[in-house]
């Protein structure tokens, strides 16, 4: 899983775009607000990432978790 995140930190670091979505599945709006998607070719293949960032306390500057929760082939 590791390897996912540095992926998606290179990704962002070289102009990738992280595209913020509006929840509107019944089951999960009343729990977050947003989640966030990213698109990125990997071996030659689209990959679609949807992740959510977690905003619980305590906060601490640049170290807010990312949680992949969903990840396949476009």
């Amino acid at each position: 899983m590791k390897d996912i995140g540095r992926i998606m930190f290179e990704h962002v670091a070289s102009g990738g775009e992280i595209d913020e979505i509006v929840e509107s599945r019944a089951e999960w709006r009343d729990l977050h607000e947003f989640h966030h998607d990213l698109r990125i070719p990997i071996q030659g293949k689209l990959v679609y990432v949807e992740t959510r960032l977690n905003f619980r306390p305590p906060f601490v500057a640049d170290e807010s978790p990312i949680i992949v929760v969903n990840i396949h082939e476009c």
